[in-house]
């Protein structure tokens, strides 16, 4: 008896998450619909499908939507638990023409299949808006719409089948025999400090994958940021703003990566060129910088082990991996927040030793090297200026509660020089932009924003044949409409926390319910244990965070209102390397294993989201 009590307390553990798998595979795959479509347009378009149960109404939070496109034609995407489900709502396309859905077929576990392949399937779909005509075929349903939203209508009456099954049984027997293994071969990782770099070598797998499979431009912008990047292969100074060269590189809103002072783009680049000889595909080429950094990352927390800590907020959201796997400045904004964070709070760091070592210690080298990075940090999206407002903070509140009073005055000295440094190197880079393009350069990009705007984005369209997600403010329309019927903070969290390409890839409701719980619970504990057990020191770095934090929630917002509707996740990233230093200071004070729970709950949420829906959907 004792003997079967500790085999079962040591592998409790296993057993837990075992179970947690089971059930979540039950809840994504066996509990919720699977919708495979083949379906002709004539341009690309949304596929949208919405279902609604017994007096409710069609609503977009009850949705599944698919992007699709004339040059493919296979789909597929999970739908919603049918067995809730009364009716669904087809809409084949958001343009006014043809389509043809060619197949359709909706399975779930224990219900009977909906078909729509022959005749007499599609003739049980209703037209209830916005149809022209249709006609069924050998070939399909084909609809024409007089307007932008055609839409029909299927009453469903599905009969219940066995919803258990020996396949199903020897699934869920696959899964706790793959947890029992993992846990028998890793017994001497079992500490955070050893299992968050096997995490980031899973997650490193699948950065690659998706940088090698997705295809170009199924991403947010790619397109402009390859051809910035494109530039600086065989460029190194800034370019004028109306070179002709670079008119290709100008978005729909008039706009260029070229014009803003970020460096990312440079490094691109000139990485892409180093390796052009392998023969790569150019998209591919010019991703490999940020496959490249996160590579680093991966090293650095298998170097420093101080850094593991550090890297938790990075498991939380595949959103954040994402970024990594393909052409965009953002993940270089990241990488050197996040490295930056790093040397500042690390007590062994370079950095640290730097600025409190003794003489003999200084090392030109090391001091350029930092002043390098802290130009670096300069040269960023402008978001990230909340970031580094709150590490200026953080570095006063350590000199207060970490620093000897005998040693502060050495400590900013050294720091100020940095700094100094840092800021002669950026002014660099901005004044070699101001010697090419003279100090009239903003009145030269509203000259060109004004010649290449598509007219829903140019300047001197009237406001009201403006893109109406533009000005929102100025058309009379009141914050408490974009966040309450608009739903801004819950568009943020969405994008967030896994919606990928377009917003054309995303997960069932249920994914995003369970996100967002655990960040709930996960963050919750976080914050409770630092006002509880992190002293007055902790909670003035608390204060310090939600200040900043809170600052760039509300400049974020208030963009959406007065100049462009934008509610994306990304942009409040500067938020993570901010947690980063909250979690070295704080982590280790958190119940130990309610906080591995969590966190390996959500790294594992996640996993399945970045496999699941961005490799797949967009691979």
């Amino acid at each position: 008896m004792m003997k079967s009590l500790r085999v079962f307390i040591k592998w409790k553990f296993p057993l837990f998450i075992g179970l947690i798998l089971s059930v979540s595979y039950l809840y994504f795959f066996e509990n919720c619909a699977y919708v495979d479509l083949n379906i002709n347009v004539s341009q690309k378009t949304w596929f949208k499908m919405y279902w609604a149960g017994e007096g409710e109404e069609y609503s977009e939070k009850r949705m599944c939507r698919i992007r699709v496109k004339p040059a493919k034609q296979h789909y597929t995407a999970f739908l919603t638990d049918l067995r809730k489900v009364e009716k669904l709502r087809i809409d084949p396309q958001q343009y006014v023409g043809t389509s043809l859905i060619q197949k359709l077929v909706i399975t779930q576990n224990g219900l009977s299949p909906i078909l729509f392949v022959t005749k007499d399937d599609f003739s049980r779909l209703n037209p209830i808006f916005d149809i022209g005509s249709s006609e069924i075929d050998s070939n399909g349903l084909s609809t024409k719409s007089t307007g932008r939203d055609p839409r029909f209508e299927l009453l469903l009456s599905v009969e219940r089948g066995l919803f258990w099954s020996w396949q199903m049984a020897f699934r869920i027997a696959f899964i706790f025999a793959v947890v029992f293994l993992f846990f028998s071969l890793t017994e001497t990782y079992r500490t955070e400090e050893k299992f968050i770099p096997i995490l980031f070598a899973s997650i490193f797998v699948l950065v690659i994958v998706m940088a090698a499979t997705s295809a170009e431009n199924v991403h947010p912008d790619e397109y402009v940021h390859l051809d910035a990047a494109q530039f600086y292969k065989t460029k190194w100074l800034p370019p004028t703003i109306d070179d002709p060269d670079i008119r290709h590189t100008y978005s729909v809103y008039g706009v260029s990566r070229l014009n803003s002072y970020e460096i990312s783009y440079f490094f691109t680049g000139k990485l892409a060129q180093v390796i052009s000889s392998f023969k790569l595909p150019e998209h591919l080429n010019l991703r490999m910088f940020n496959v490249f950094l996160f590579g680093v990352l991966l090293l650095y927390v298998l170097k420093y082990q101080d850094a593991r800590l550090m890297a938790v907020p990075l498991l939380i959201s595949p959103q954040l991996w994402y970024l990594f796997s393909y052409c965009n400045s953002d993940a270089f904004a990241l990488f050197v927040s996040f490295i930056v964070a790093c040397q500042a709070v690390m007590p062994n760091s370079l950095l640290n030793r730097y600025l409190l070592g003794n003489n003999k210690e200084i090392n030109f080298k090391s001091i350029l090297l930092f002043s390098c990075i802290c130009a670096a940090l300069f040269l960023l999206k402008k978001n990230y200026l909340f970031f580094v407002i709150f590490l200026a903070g953080y570095l006063m509140w350590r000199a207060l509660f970490y620093v000897e009073s005998s040693m502060r005055k050495q400590f900013f000295k050294r720091l100020f020089v940095i700094v100094f440094i840092g800021l002669s190197i950026a002014g660099l880079r901005i004044g070699s932009d101001y010697a090419i393009n003279g100090f009239d350069k903003s009145e030269k990009i509203a000259k060109i924003k004004g010649e290449l705007a598509a007219p829903l984005y140019n300047p001197s369209t009237p406001l009201e044949k403006k893109h109406s997600f533009l000005y929102r403010k100025s058309r009379g329309e009141s914050l408490k409409k974009l966040v309450v019927i608009d739903r801004w903070f819950e568009k943020v969290f969405l994008s967030a926390f896994g919606m990928y390409g377009y917003f054309t890839a995303t997960a069932a409701d249920s994914y995003y319910t369970i996100i967002r719980w655990l960040g709930i619970a996960f963050f919750t504990l976080f914050v409770i244990t630092i006002f509880v057990r992190g002293g007055r020191s902790g909670n003035l770095l608390l204060f310090g965070f939600f200040t900043c934090a809170g600052g760039l929630i509300a400049v974020s917002l208030y963009h959406s209102w007065t100049k462009d509707f934008q509610p994306q996740g990304r942009y409040l990233f500067p938020i993570v390397p901010m947690l980063s230093i909250l979690a070295f200071h704080f982590y280790n004070l958190m119940q130990k294993s309610l906080s591995k729970l969590l966190l390996l709950s959500m790294f594992l949420v996640s996993f399945y989201s970045f496999i699941f829906v961005a490799i797949l959907q967009l691979g």
